[in-house]
């Protein structure tokens, strides 16, 4: 069947009108399980000789369809490697963040060609996984919440699983999605093979830089819901991402072009037009989580964990990690602070970029 990717593209001005429109989308797929689409229709990384690229559009659970990218090494070895799981974070979505076509830009592809098999999965609402169809009467709703997007993890493993043939898959989350990936450990041990968490917040009462960017001004232990979805333009999605880099000159921590290329990329995969529009859910549950909420306890993974932090991270703080340390009662386990910012896998290779990978490979290879 030739499903055109114009389906999936939306330029509606009032994103709340969107999820009805999606379902007409999801209508359509209801007949089909799988809907493979070329991967030249998607902005990102294209085919190069050493790596391949499949994109796929999976039926997922609330009447919804995930998007879920496959990067492998051409001529790959035999390898007994689970594959990998990648998810993006608060902000743009999986292919914006880990599979750009720049030079250094796809983290995905370098894992690739280290023999690893990459799954890039984007939860409901993210580039062009569609929206259930939410009831934004309700207040208390949270679009995207940790639960929702265990779901949206649950359908992307189980479709590895059969495409592999594999029992367990290994699942790494980048900020939110560490903890998505987190939650999701708790409940489906018996699904993972790893658990890898970068910059990511836990459950712990400490100190948060951003926290007064959204406490309400009548009491700063309540979060100031101000609408259902985060709104970024182009410059304001590298802008903390500059603020960070610790030298005057940033083209010699960061490369400019994939500083463009993420902002753009982002913007192109939109549901709006020259605005990056994602669920915003995971902002209110950030907020409550740096107050010490715990929406998942690190005592009940029992799957080797390797968390790491950047140094330079605005997002995740010290006592994040510390904490999750703490709670990790595993022998299998690695806990790294790498020197990087936020960013470090899309900063240039000696900031932070090459030692990820490191971790990352080794974790996946020998534990």
């Amino acid at each position: 069947m030739d499903v055109s990717l114009s389906l999936f593209s939306f330029s509606e001005p009032h994103f709340h009108n969107i999820p009805h429109m999606k379902n007409h989308i999801t209508k359509l797929l209801s007949f089909i399980c799988i809907c493979i689409l070329p991967v030249s229709c998607i902005p990102g990384a294209k085919e190069t000789e050493d790596v391949k690229r499949q994109d796929y559009f999976i039926k997922g659970e609330d009447n919804i369809v995930l998007h879920l990218r496959k990067v492998s090494a051409t001529n790959s070895n035999s390898t007994d490697s689970y594959p990998l799981l990648m998810v993006h974070g608060g902000g743009p979505g999986v292919i914006a963040s880990f599979d750009l076509d720049v030079p250094g830009g796809s983290l995905a592809a370098d894992i690739a060609r280290k023999d690893i098999k990459v799954y890039l999965l984007n939860i409901r609402g993210w580039e062009k996984s569609t929206l259930p169809d939410y009831d934004f009467s309700d207040s208390t709703l949270v679009t995207g919440s940790y639960k929702e997007a265990a779901k949206d993890i649950n359908t992307a493993i189980d479709f590895i699983r059969t495409q592999e043939n594999t029992e367990k898959v290994s699942y790494f989350g980048w900020a939110t999605g560490g903890h998505w990936g987190g939650y999701y450990a708790t409940k489906y041990p018996e699904k993972l093979a790893h658990f890898i968490s970068l910059n990511s917040l836990y459950g712990v009462d400490a100190p948060w830089e951003l926290k007064k960017y959204f406490q309400s001004e009548e009491d700063s232990l309540r979060y100031n819901k101000q609408g259902f979805f985060r709104k970024s333009t182009k410059d304001a999605l590298t802008r903390k991402w500059t603020a960070t880099i610790p030298l005057t000159d940033k083209e010699k921590w960061r490369d400019p072009r994939i500083a463009d290329a993420y902002a753009q990329t982002a913007i192109k995969l939109s549901a709006l037009q020259d605005t990056m529009i994602v669920p915003g859910g995971y902002r209110e549950e950030s907020f409550y989580m740096s107050e010490g909420k715990k929406y998942w306890n690190a005592r009940d993974i029992a799957t080797p964990s390797l968390i790491i932090r950047s140094e330079l991270d605005f997002w995740s703080r010290p006592e994040d990690i510390a904490a999750i340390d703490k709670d990790l009662d595993i022998a299998e386990k690695r806990i790294v602070t790498i020197p990087g910012t936020h960013y470090l896998f899309l900063d240039r290779a000696g900031n932070g970029r090459d030692r990820l990978i490191k971790e990352i490979v080794e974790f996946v290879n020998n534990y």
